[in-house]
Protein backbone atom coordinates (compact mmCIF):
# COMPACT_ATOMS: atom_id res chain seq x y z
CA UNK A 1 0.00 0.00 0.00
CA UNK A 2 1.24 3.41 -0.74
CA UNK A 3 1.63 5.34 2.80
CA UNK A 4 -0.13 8.66 2.85
CA UNK A 5 1.48 11.52 1.67
CA UNK A 6 -0.82 15.54 1.66
CA UNK A 7 1.72 15.98 -1.27
CA UNK A 8 1.49 13.03 -3.52
CA UNK A 9 -1.46 12.15 -5.83
CA UNK A 10 -3.72 11.95 -2.85
CA UNK A 11 -4.48 16.13 -3.50
CA UNK A 12 -5.27 15.72 -6.86
CA UNK A 13 -7.21 12.03 -6.39
CA UNK A 14 -9.63 14.49 -4.33
CA UNK A 15 -11.17 15.53 -7.37
CA UNK A 16 -12.29 12.59 -8.98
CA UNK A 17 -13.31 10.97 -6.05
CA UNK A 18 -16.94 10.57 -6.83
CA UNK A 19 -16.61 9.65 -10.18
CA UNK A 20 -14.28 6.62 -8.99
CA UNK A 21 -16.95 5.71 -6.92
CA UNK A 22 -20.20 6.25 -9.28
CA UNK A 23 -18.00 4.07 -12.41
CA UNK A 24 -20.47 5.64 -15.03
CA UNK A 25 -17.56 8.00 -16.09
CA UNK A 26 -14.72 6.31 -16.11
CA UNK A 27 -13.34 8.62 -18.89
CA UNK A 28 -13.27 11.69 -16.19
CA UNK A 29 -10.56 10.16 -14.09
CA UNK A 30 -6.93 9.50 -15.26
CA UNK A 31 -5.17 6.33 -15.46
CA UNK A 32 -2.48 7.36 -13.12
CA UNK A 33 -5.14 8.94 -10.19
CA UNK A 34 -7.14 4.97 -11.19
CA UNK A 35 -3.83 3.37 -10.62
CA UNK A 36 -3.00 5.76 -7.18
CA UNK A 37 -6.68 5.37 -5.15
CA UNK A 38 -6.76 1.44 -6.36
CA UNK A 39 -3.33 1.39 -3.81
CA UNK A 40 -3.76 4.13 -1.27
CA UNK A 41 -4.92 3.37 1.87
CA UNK A 42 -6.07 7.02 2.92
CA UNK A 43 -8.00 7.37 -1.02
CA UNK A 44 -9.93 4.05 -0.31
CA UNK A 45 -11.01 5.34 3.43
CA UNK A 46 -12.13 8.87 1.94
CA UNK A 47 -14.28 7.21 -1.06
CA UNK A 48 -15.61 4.56 1.52
CA UNK A 49 -16.99 7.52 3.86
CA UNK A 50 -18.49 9.30 0.74
CA UNK A 51 -20.01 6.08 -0.01
CA UNK A 52 -21.93 6.57 3.47
CA UNK A 53 -23.18 9.64 2.81
CA UNK A 54 -24.56 8.73 -0.24
CA UNK A 55 -25.96 5.90 1.13
CA UNK A 56 -27.93 8.34 4.12
CA UNK A 57 -28.45 11.02 1.42
CA UNK A 58 -30.84 8.70 -0.77
CA UNK A 59 -32.45 7.15 2.19
CA UNK A 60 -36.20 8.38 2.38
CA UNK A 61 -36.84 7.17 5.82
CA UNK A 62 -33.40 9.41 7.43
CA UNK A 63 -35.20 12.65 8.59
CA UNK A 64 -31.16 13.68 8.17
CA UNK A 65 -31.28 11.98 4.45
CA UNK A 66 -33.99 14.58 3.74
CA UNK A 67 -32.06 17.32 5.03
CA UNK A 68 -28.59 16.24 3.15
CA UNK A 69 -31.07 15.85 0.05
CA UNK A 70 -32.18 19.38 0.18
CA UNK A 71 -29.02 20.81 0.42
CA UNK A 72 -27.34 18.98 -2.30
CA UNK A 73 -30.64 20.11 -4.70
CA UNK A 74 -29.78 23.79 -3.66
CA UNK A 75 -25.93 23.24 -3.75
CA UNK A 76 -26.78 22.00 -7.46
CA UNK A 77 -28.87 25.08 -8.07
CA UNK A 78 -25.98 27.26 -6.99
CA UNK A 79 -23.32 25.45 -8.97
CA UNK A 80 -25.08 25.55 -12.31
CA UNK A 81 -23.72 28.78 -12.64
CA UNK A 82 -19.76 27.57 -12.83
CA UNK A 83 -18.61 28.95 -15.61
CA UNK A 84 -21.31 31.38 -16.13
CA UNK A 85 -21.52 35.30 -15.73
CA UNK A 86 -23.39 35.76 -12.26
CA UNK A 87 -25.03 38.94 -11.67
CA UNK A 88 -27.20 40.91 -8.96
CA UNK A 89 -30.54 39.59 -10.70
CA UNK A 90 -29.39 36.20 -10.65
CA UNK A 91 -28.32 35.86 -7.18
CA UNK A 92 -31.12 38.18 -5.71
CA UNK A 93 -33.41 34.64 -5.56
CA UNK A 94 -31.12 33.08 -4.09
CA UNK A 95 -30.94 35.32 -0.86
CA UNK A 96 -33.51 34.70 1.23
CA UNK A 97 -31.77 30.72 1.02
CA UNK A 98 -28.61 31.82 2.21
CA UNK A 99 -30.27 32.84 6.03
CA UNK A 100 -32.28 29.33 6.35
CA UNK A 101 -31.28 27.16 8.96
CA UNK A 102 -31.24 24.28 6.85
CA UNK A 103 -30.59 25.38 3.06
CA UNK A 104 -27.88 28.09 4.47
CA UNK A 105 -24.82 27.83 1.88
CA UNK A 106 -21.46 28.45 4.21
CA UNK A 107 -19.03 27.61 1.24
CA UNK A 108 -18.17 29.24 -1.07
CA UNK A 109 -20.53 28.82 -4.67
CA UNK A 110 -20.90 30.84 -7.49
CA UNK A 111 -23.87 32.80 -5.67
CA UNK A 112 -21.62 33.14 -2.46
CA UNK A 113 -18.32 34.68 -4.50
CA UNK A 114 -20.53 36.79 -6.32
CA UNK A 115 -21.38 38.07 -2.91
CA UNK A 116 -18.03 38.53 -1.64
CA UNK A 117 -17.42 41.12 -4.50
CA UNK A 118 -20.87 42.90 -5.15
CA UNK A 119 -21.28 45.48 -2.09
CA UNK A 120 -25.25 45.57 -2.90
CA UNK A 121 -25.49 42.36 -2.39
CA UNK A 122 -24.17 42.11 0.16
CA UNK A 123 -26.20 44.66 1.66
CA UNK A 124 -29.50 43.05 0.73
CA UNK A 125 -28.39 39.96 2.44
CA UNK A 126 -27.49 41.61 5.79
CA UNK A 127 -30.98 43.43 5.33
CA UNK A 128 -32.97 40.41 4.94
CA UNK A 129 -31.12 39.08 7.85
CA UNK A 130 -31.84 41.59 10.24
CA UNK A 131 -35.97 40.79 9.38
CA UNK A 132 -35.33 37.90 11.07
CA UNK A 133 -38.02 36.01 9.20
CA UNK A 134 -39.56 32.23 9.93
CA UNK A 135 -38.34 29.42 6.86
CA UNK A 136 -41.61 29.66 5.45
CA UNK A 137 -41.25 33.45 5.06
CA UNK A 138 -37.47 33.08 3.37
CA UNK A 139 -39.39 30.55 1.02
CA UNK A 140 -41.93 33.04 -0.07
CA UNK A 141 -39.84 35.81 -0.63
CA UNK A 142 -37.23 33.80 -2.87
CA UNK A 143 -40.37 33.12 -4.76
CA UNK A 144 -41.11 36.60 -5.22
CA UNK A 145 -37.72 37.60 -6.42
CA UNK A 146 -37.59 35.53 -8.93
CA UNK A 147 -40.93 36.51 -10.07
CA UNK A 148 -39.69 38.09 -13.87
CA UNK A 149 -43.13 40.11 -14.05
CA UNK A 150 -46.73 41.23 -12.56
CA UNK A 151 -48.29 37.88 -11.67
CA UNK A 152 -51.74 36.69 -10.73
CA UNK A 153 -53.69 36.46 -13.79
CA UNK A 154 -55.24 39.97 -13.22
CA UNK A 155 -55.49 43.16 -14.55
CA UNK A 156 -54.01 46.16 -12.33
CA UNK A 157 -57.47 47.60 -12.07
CA UNK A 158 -58.70 44.24 -10.88
CA UNK A 159 -56.33 44.20 -8.45
CA UNK A 160 -56.12 47.47 -6.77
CA UNK A 161 -59.95 46.80 -5.59
CA UNK A 162 -57.79 45.05 -3.60
CA UNK A 163 -56.09 47.31 -2.06
CA UNK A 164 -58.11 48.56 0.65
CA UNK A 165 -58.46 45.35 2.10
CA UNK A 166 -54.60 44.55 2.10
CA UNK A 167 -54.11 47.83 4.03
CA UNK A 168 -56.90 47.22 6.43
CA UNK A 169 -55.25 43.64 6.99
CA UNK A 170 -58.69 41.77 5.84
CA UNK A 171 -57.26 39.01 3.17
CA UNK A 172 -60.49 37.58 3.39
CA UNK A 173 -61.97 39.90 1.13
CA UNK A 174 -59.35 39.70 -1.38
CA UNK A 175 -57.91 36.26 -3.36
CA UNK A 176 -55.00 34.87 -3.79
CA UNK A 177 -54.13 35.95 -7.54
CA UNK A 178 -55.02 39.59 -5.97
CA UNK A 179 -52.27 39.43 -3.46
CA UNK A 180 -49.73 37.89 -5.96
CA UNK A 181 -50.15 40.61 -8.26
CA UNK A 182 -50.44 43.50 -5.91
CA UNK A 183 -46.96 42.31 -4.64
CA UNK A 184 -44.88 42.10 -7.87
CA UNK A 185 -45.83 44.75 -10.18
CA UNK A 186 -44.23 47.92 -8.95
CA UNK A 187 -47.28 50.38 -9.70
CA UNK A 188 -49.67 48.60 -7.58
CA UNK A 189 -47.56 48.14 -4.49
CA UNK A 190 -46.58 51.62 -4.64
CA UNK A 191 -50.36 52.54 -4.46
CA UNK A 192 -50.39 50.71 -1.29
CA UNK A 193 -47.34 52.26 0.37
CA UNK A 194 -49.45 55.45 -0.69
CA UNK A 195 -52.18 54.47 0.99
CA UNK A 196 -50.62 53.15 4.00
CA UNK A 197 -49.13 56.22 4.39
CA UNK A 198 -52.32 58.42 3.95
CA UNK A 199 -53.50 55.89 7.34
CA UNK A 200 -50.71 56.67 9.34
CA UNK A 201 -51.02 60.68 8.67
CA UNK A 202 -53.99 60.14 9.74
CA UNK A 203 -53.35 58.75 13.03
CA UNK A 204 -52.63 60.21 16.49
CA UNK A 205 -49.05 59.21 18.34
CA UNK A 206 -51.42 59.25 21.63
CA UNK A 207 -53.38 56.06 20.25
CA UNK A 208 -52.39 52.33 22.36
CA UNK A 209 -53.25 49.66 23.47
CA UNK A 210 -52.18 48.41 26.90
CA UNK A 211 -52.14 44.54 25.90
CA UNK A 212 -49.61 45.37 23.10
CA UNK A 213 -45.67 46.11 23.70
CA UNK A 214 -45.07 47.95 20.40
CA UNK A 215 -40.94 47.62 20.71
CA UNK A 216 -41.67 43.46 20.55
CA UNK A 217 -43.41 43.07 17.45
CA UNK A 218 -40.81 42.19 14.97
CA UNK A 219 -40.76 42.36 11.33
CA UNK A 220 -41.80 38.39 10.83
CA UNK A 221 -44.81 39.67 12.57
CA UNK A 222 -45.88 42.13 9.65
CA UNK A 223 -44.28 40.10 7.16
CA UNK A 224 -47.34 38.81 5.87
CA UNK A 225 -49.43 41.90 5.85
CA UNK A 226 -46.28 43.89 3.68
CA UNK A 227 -45.65 40.75 1.67
CA UNK A 228 -48.81 38.42 1.00
CA UNK A 229 -47.75 37.03 -1.78
CA UNK A 230 -48.31 33.07 -1.62
CA UNK A 231 -51.03 33.63 0.83
CA UNK A 232 -54.46 32.29 -0.09
CA UNK A 233 -57.18 33.96 1.79
CA UNK A 234 -59.38 31.21 0.87
CA UNK A 235 -57.45 28.51 3.22
CA UNK A 236 -55.25 30.90 5.72
CA UNK A 237 -55.22 28.82 8.60
CA UNK A 238 -54.20 31.69 10.81
CA UNK A 239 -57.08 33.99 10.09
CA UNK A 240 -58.67 33.98 13.21
CA UNK A 241 -55.99 34.38 15.19
CA UNK A 242 -54.33 37.65 13.48
CA UNK A 243 -57.58 39.66 14.80
CA UNK A 244 -56.16 40.83 18.24
CA UNK A 245 -52.68 41.76 16.31
CA UNK A 246 -54.70 43.32 13.81
CA UNK A 247 -56.92 45.36 15.41
CA UNK A 248 -54.00 46.58 17.27
CA UNK A 249 -51.67 47.81 14.29
CA UNK A 250 -54.35 49.53 12.45
CA UNK A 251 -54.92 52.14 14.71
CA UNK A 252 -51.25 51.93 15.88
CA UNK A 253 -49.17 54.93 14.61
CA UNK A 254 -45.53 52.95 15.90
CA UNK A 255 -46.52 49.89 14.45
CA UNK A 256 -47.79 51.10 11.11
CA UNK A 257 -44.50 53.41 10.69
CA UNK A 258 -42.69 50.14 11.05
CA UNK A 259 -44.52 48.48 8.24
CA UNK A 260 -43.94 51.35 5.93
CA UNK A 261 -39.97 50.69 6.66
CA UNK A 262 -40.34 46.56 6.56
CA UNK A 263 -42.31 47.72 2.66
CA UNK A 264 -39.31 49.81 1.86
CA UNK A 265 -36.83 47.14 2.77
CA UNK A 266 -38.60 44.27 1.00
CA UNK A 267 -39.39 46.03 -2.35
CA UNK A 268 -36.59 48.33 -2.36
CA UNK A 269 -34.88 45.03 -2.98
CA UNK A 270 -37.32 44.09 -5.51
CA UNK A 271 -36.27 46.83 -7.69
CA UNK A 272 -32.98 47.37 -6.96
CA UNK A 273 -30.87 47.90 -10.21
CA UNK A 274 -27.72 45.84 -11.54
CA UNK A 275 -24.82 47.35 -9.70
CA UNK A 276 -22.72 46.58 -12.34
CA UNK A 277 -20.91 43.87 -10.77
CA UNK A 278 -20.52 40.46 -12.70
CA UNK A 279 -18.31 37.28 -11.66
CA UNK A 280 -17.36 34.02 -13.27
CA UNK A 281 -16.28 31.35 -10.85
CA UNK A 282 -14.54 28.43 -12.00
CA UNK A 283 -13.03 25.44 -10.54
CA UNK A 284 -9.13 25.46 -10.85
CA UNK A 285 -6.71 23.45 -8.62
CA UNK A 286 -4.05 25.79 -8.71
CA UNK A 287 -6.26 28.47 -7.30
CA UNK A 288 -5.73 26.44 -3.66
CA UNK A 289 -1.94 27.32 -3.47
CA UNK A 290 -2.68 30.98 -4.29
CA UNK A 291 -5.42 31.48 -2.09
CA UNK A 292 -3.19 30.32 1.09
CA UNK A 293 -0.75 33.25 0.18
CA UNK A 294 -3.47 35.73 0.10
CA UNK A 295 -5.39 35.31 3.64
CA UNK A 296 -7.58 37.52 2.93
CA UNK A 297 -9.15 35.87 0.29
CA UNK A 298 -12.86 34.16 1.33
CA UNK A 299 -12.49 30.99 -0.50
CA UNK A 300 -9.05 30.47 0.88
CA UNK A 301 -8.21 26.58 0.76
CA UNK A 302 -10.70 25.60 -2.08
CA UNK A 303 -10.06 24.93 -5.55
CA UNK A 304 -11.85 28.35 -6.64
CA UNK A 305 -11.03 31.30 -8.75
CA UNK A 306 -13.30 34.17 -9.81
CA UNK A 307 -13.18 36.52 -12.10
CA UNK A 308 -14.92 39.82 -11.75
CA UNK A 309 -15.46 42.85 -13.95
CA UNK A 310 -18.13 45.79 -14.54
CA UNK A 311 -20.93 44.73 -16.45
CA UNK A 312 -21.88 47.25 -19.22
CA UNK A 313 -25.64 48.36 -20.36
CA UNK A 314 -25.42 45.99 -23.58
CA UNK A 315 -24.03 43.00 -21.55
CA UNK A 316 -26.53 43.14 -19.14
CA UNK A 317 -29.51 42.94 -21.39
CA UNK A 318 -28.12 40.01 -22.79
CA UNK A 319 -27.54 38.16 -19.87
CA UNK A 320 -30.19 35.34 -18.74
CA UNK A 321 -30.19 33.00 -15.16
CA UNK A 322 -29.05 29.14 -17.14
CA UNK A 323 -31.89 27.72 -14.93
CA UNK A 324 -35.41 28.30 -14.20
CA UNK A 325 -34.74 28.94 -10.38
CA UNK A 326 -38.02 30.27 -9.63
CA UNK A 327 -40.36 26.96 -10.79
CA UNK A 328 -37.05 24.66 -9.22
CA UNK A 329 -37.28 26.42 -5.54
CA UNK A 330 -41.03 25.29 -5.81
CA UNK A 331 -40.71 21.54 -7.17
CA UNK A 332 -39.97 18.77 -4.29
CA UNK A 333 -36.34 18.06 -3.70
CA UNK A 334 -36.61 15.18 -1.15
CA UNK A 335 -35.75 12.23 -4.19
CA UNK A 336 -33.13 13.82 -5.28
CA UNK A 337 -28.98 12.53 -4.96
CA UNK A 338 -26.01 13.56 -6.24
CA UNK A 339 -25.27 11.34 -9.58
CA UNK A 340 -27.05 14.39 -11.75
CA UNK A 341 -24.60 16.78 -10.75
CA UNK A 342 -22.00 14.49 -12.73
CA UNK A 343 -23.30 16.76 -15.80
CA UNK A 344 -21.44 19.48 -14.49
CA UNK A 345 -18.21 17.86 -14.87
CA UNK A 346 -15.75 15.75 -12.38
CA UNK A 347 -14.33 18.69 -10.70
CA UNK A 348 -17.60 20.09 -10.14
CA UNK A 349 -18.72 17.21 -8.43
CA UNK A 350 -15.89 17.12 -6.03
CA UNK A 351 -16.32 20.09 -4.84
CA UNK A 352 -20.02 20.11 -4.35
CA UNK A 353 -19.78 17.02 -2.23
CA UNK A 354 -16.93 18.71 -0.19
CA UNK A 355 -19.45 21.49 0.16
CA UNK A 356 -22.17 19.28 1.36
CA UNK A 357 -19.89 17.78 3.75
CA UNK A 358 -18.96 21.09 5.07
CA UNK A 359 -22.37 22.38 5.25
CA UNK A 360 -23.75 19.30 7.31
CA UNK A 361 -21.11 19.20 9.94
CA UNK A 362 -20.81 22.84 10.57
CA UNK A 363 -20.73 23.00 14.26
CA UNK A 364 -22.62 26.05 16.04
CA UNK A 365 -20.70 28.91 16.63
CA UNK A 366 -20.10 30.62 20.22
CA UNK A 367 -22.73 30.29 23.52
CA UNK A 368 -22.83 26.37 24.52
CA UNK A 369 -25.01 27.55 27.53
CA UNK A 370 -27.67 29.24 25.01
CA UNK A 371 -27.40 25.80 23.28
CA UNK A 372 -28.78 24.49 26.54
CA UNK A 373 -31.63 26.97 27.45
CA UNK A 374 -32.81 26.15 23.63
CA UNK A 375 -32.76 22.25 24.55
CA UNK A 376 -34.08 22.64 28.09
CA UNK A 377 -37.05 24.99 26.37
CA UNK A 378 -38.03 21.94 24.03
CA UNK A 379 -38.37 19.63 27.13
CA UNK A 380 -40.75 22.22 29.00
CA UNK A 381 -44.30 20.43 29.51
CA UNK A 382 -45.97 23.28 31.29
CA UNK A 383 -44.83 26.51 31.74
CA UNK A 384 -46.84 29.85 33.05
CA UNK A 385 -45.21 33.27 31.75
CA UNK A 386 -46.40 36.54 32.80
CA UNK A 387 -45.13 39.45 31.43
CA UNK A 388 -44.40 42.99 32.67
CA UNK A 389 -43.48 46.55 32.27
CA UNK A 390 -41.88 48.84 34.67
CA UNK A 391 -43.06 50.27 37.26
CA UNK A 392 -46.10 48.49 36.64
CA UNK A 393 -46.85 45.74 39.28
CA UNK A 394 -50.18 44.26 37.40
CA UNK A 395 -48.80 41.60 34.08
CA UNK A 396 -49.68 43.16 31.04
CA UNK A 397 -50.36 39.65 29.77
CA UNK A 398 -50.25 36.68 31.52
CA UNK A 399 -49.62 32.89 29.17
CA UNK A 400 -50.28 29.17 30.41
CA UNK A 401 -48.76 26.91 27.86
CA UNK A 402 -49.38 23.02 28.18
CA UNK A 403 -47.84 20.50 25.87
CA UNK A 404 -49.08 17.38 28.21
CA UNK A 405 -52.56 18.69 28.31
CA UNK A 406 -52.75 20.36 24.90
CA UNK A 407 -53.67 23.57 25.88
CA UNK A 408 -53.12 26.91 25.56
CA UNK A 409 -54.45 30.16 27.59
CA UNK A 410 -53.36 33.68 27.74
CA UNK A 411 -55.05 36.50 30.12
CA UNK A 412 -54.85 40.38 29.68
CA UNK A 413 -57.17 43.31 31.56
CA UNK A 414 -60.21 42.29 29.49
CA UNK A 415 -60.35 38.87 29.06
CA UNK A 416 -59.30 34.81 29.44
CA UNK A 417 -58.93 33.35 26.18
CA UNK A 418 -58.49 29.30 27.03
CA UNK A 419 -57.60 26.84 23.94
CA UNK A 420 -58.37 23.09 24.21
CA UNK A 421 -56.96 21.08 20.93
CA UNK A 422 -58.27 17.67 22.62
CA UNK A 423 -61.67 18.66 23.38
CA UNK A 424 -61.24 21.09 20.13
CA UNK A 425 -62.77 24.32 21.44
CA UNK A 426 -61.98 27.96 22.59
CA UNK A 427 -63.67 29.24 25.49
CA UNK A 428 -63.42 33.10 25.72
CA UNK A 429 -63.92 34.90 29.24
CA UNK A 430 -65.04 38.56 29.25
CA UNK A 431 -63.58 39.59 33.00
CA UNK A 432 -66.11 42.63 33.02
CA UNK A 433 -68.93 40.77 32.68
CA UNK A 434 -67.58 37.25 33.22
CA UNK A 435 -69.63 36.10 29.97
CA UNK A 436 -67.98 32.79 28.23
CA UNK A 437 -68.28 32.30 24.33
CA UNK A 438 -67.37 28.51 23.57
CA UNK A 439 -66.62 27.72 19.68
CA UNK A 440 -65.25 24.92 18.15
CA UNK A 441 -61.87 24.95 16.31
CA UNK A 442 -61.33 23.93 13.21
CA UNK A 443 -58.46 21.60 11.77
CA UNK A 444 -56.55 25.22 10.68
CA UNK A 445 -57.13 26.64 13.86
CA UNK A 446 -56.02 24.09 15.84
CA UNK A 447 -52.96 24.25 13.17
CA UNK A 448 -52.40 27.21 14.41
CA UNK A 449 -52.28 26.65 18.20
CA UNK A 450 -50.07 23.67 18.10
CA UNK A 451 -47.38 26.18 16.09
CA UNK A 452 -47.46 28.42 19.45
CA UNK A 453 -47.11 25.25 22.04
CA UNK A 454 -44.13 23.90 20.25
CA UNK A 455 -42.54 26.95 19.20
CA UNK A 456 -39.85 28.46 21.73
CA UNK A 457 -42.57 30.16 23.38
CA UNK A 458 -41.16 33.74 23.61
CA UNK A 459 -38.39 32.72 26.05
CA UNK A 460 -35.63 33.59 23.74
CA UNK A 461 -35.74 36.28 20.88
CA UNK A 462 -34.54 33.86 18.31
CA UNK A 463 -36.82 31.02 17.16
CA UNK A 464 -34.17 28.86 16.80
CA UNK A 465 -30.18 29.09 17.91
CA UNK A 466 -28.59 29.23 14.29
CA UNK A 467 -30.72 32.52 13.72
CA UNK A 468 -28.69 34.58 16.18
CA UNK A 469 -26.42 37.42 14.25
CA UNK A 470 -22.70 37.32 13.93
CA UNK A 471 -20.90 39.30 16.72
CA UNK A 472 -23.92 38.82 19.16
CA UNK A 473 -22.41 38.39 22.75
CA UNK A 474 -23.27 35.79 25.31
CA UNK A 475 -21.38 36.87 28.67
CA UNK A 476 -22.10 35.35 32.15
CA UNK A 477 -22.98 38.63 34.79
CA UNK A 478 -20.30 37.85 37.36
CA UNK A 479 -20.99 40.98 39.59
CA UNK A 480 -24.17 39.82 40.61
CA UNK A 481 -22.98 36.02 41.31
CA UNK A 482 -23.69 36.75 45.21
CA UNK A 483 -27.01 37.67 44.81
CA UNK A 484 -28.30 34.88 42.59
CA UNK A 485 -26.09 31.88 44.00
CA UNK A 486 -27.77 31.04 46.87
CA UNK A 487 -30.99 30.85 44.76
CA UNK A 488 -29.24 28.27 42.08
CA UNK A 489 -29.30 31.07 39.47
CA UNK A 490 -26.79 32.50 36.93
CA UNK A 491 -27.01 35.51 35.23
CA UNK A 492 -26.08 35.71 31.19
CA UNK A 493 -26.64 38.75 28.96
CA UNK A 494 -27.06 38.37 25.01
CA UNK A 495 -26.19 41.50 23.22
CA UNK A 496 -26.27 42.31 19.47
CA UNK A 497 -27.13 45.09 17.63
CA UNK A 498 -30.07 45.27 15.11
CA UNK A 499 -30.63 47.47 12.45
CA UNK A 500 -34.03 48.62 12.01
CA UNK A 501 -35.10 48.71 7.82
CA UNK A 502 -34.64 52.72 7.65
CA UNK A 503 -30.41 51.81 8.40
CA UNK A 504 -30.34 52.79 12.05
CA UNK A 505 -28.64 50.77 14.59
CA UNK A 506 -30.53 49.59 18.16
CA UNK A 507 -28.21 47.52 20.43
CA UNK A 508 -30.35 44.75 22.15
CA UNK A 509 -29.68 43.16 25.32
CA UNK A 510 -31.38 40.21 26.75
CA UNK A 511 -30.75 39.26 30.55
CA UNK A 512 -31.66 35.69 31.57
CA UNK A 513 -31.59 34.49 34.87
CA UNK A 514 -31.04 30.91 34.29
CA UNK A 515 -31.72 28.15 36.98
CA UNK A 516 -28.02 25.84 37.31
CA UNK A 517 -29.92 22.72 37.76
CA UNK A 518 -32.27 22.95 34.29
CA UNK A 519 -31.11 24.99 32.20
CA UNK A 520 -34.05 27.16 32.30
CA UNK A 521 -34.55 30.75 32.67
CA UNK A 522 -36.49 31.47 35.60
CA UNK A 523 -36.46 35.45 34.81
CA UNK A 524 -35.89 37.47 31.49
CA UNK A 525 -35.48 40.92 31.08
CA UNK A 526 -35.53 42.69 28.05
CA UNK A 527 -34.06 46.07 27.55
CA UNK A 528 -32.44 48.48 24.14
CA UNK A 529 -29.87 50.95 23.57
CA UNK A 530 -31.01 53.70 21.18
CA UNK A 531 -28.26 56.25 19.11
CA UNK A 532 -29.51 59.12 21.48
CA UNK A 533 -29.13 57.54 24.70
CA UNK A 534 -25.92 56.64 26.89
CA UNK A 535 -27.48 53.40 28.58
CA UNK A 536 -29.35 50.45 28.23
CA UNK A 537 -33.28 50.95 29.14
CA UNK A 538 -35.37 48.51 30.36
CA UNK A 539 -38.03 47.72 28.33
CA UNK A 540 -40.03 44.85 29.70
CA UNK A 541 -39.53 41.71 31.45
CA UNK A 542 -40.99 38.12 32.28
CA UNK A 543 -41.05 35.76 34.81
CA UNK A 544 -41.66 32.08 34.13
CA UNK A 545 -42.97 29.18 36.40
CA UNK A 546 -42.41 25.65 35.46
CA UNK A 547 -45.76 23.52 36.58
CA UNK A 548 -46.92 20.44 36.69
CA UNK A 549 -50.03 18.76 35.13
CA UNK A 550 -52.01 19.50 38.40
CA UNK A 551 -51.15 22.56 38.67
CA UNK A 552 -52.29 23.60 34.61
CA UNK A 553 -55.69 22.06 35.86
CA UNK A 554 -55.92 23.42 39.29
CA UNK A 555 -55.09 27.04 37.04
CA UNK A 556 -57.91 25.69 34.60
CA UNK A 557 -60.49 25.24 37.09
CA UNK A 558 -60.34 29.15 38.77
CA UNK A 559 -60.61 30.43 35.58
CA UNK A 560 -63.77 28.73 35.45
CA UNK A 561 -63.24 27.22 32.49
Amino acid sequence: MIAHNHKSLCREAELYYYDFLCNESGGFVPESIVSHIEQCQYCLEQINQLEAELSQTDSPESEQGRVNSTVTTMLKLHFAYIGKPVTCNIVKPFLPTLLDQVLGIHIPTPIVTHLCDCQQCSEDLDTIQRLNLSRKQLCRLSQLFAEKSAGGGVSCMEAQNAIPSVVSMVFSETDLKALKHLCTCPVCRTLIYEERQKLCDSLSEDIQSSEFLCESVSASDFFDYVVPYGINPADDQYAKFRESFTSHVINCLKCLAKMQELHKAIYGICERAESGIITIYHVDESAKAQALKQPDVPYIGFPVRVGVSGLKDAEAESLSPTIGFGAALKQKVLGTNLKPLLKTGAVAAAVIFIAAALLLNIPTAKAVTLERIYEAIEKIKNVYISSFVPDKTEPTQEKWVSRTLNSYMTKTAERCVFYDITDKTVRIKHLDTDVVDIARLTAEDIAGIENKIIGSLGLVPFYDISNIPQGADWNRVTDQDSEFAAKGLEVYDLAWTETTYGGSAVLKKWRFFVSIKTNLPQKIEIYQLLPAEAEYVLMSFVTVEYLDDTKILSVIKEASF
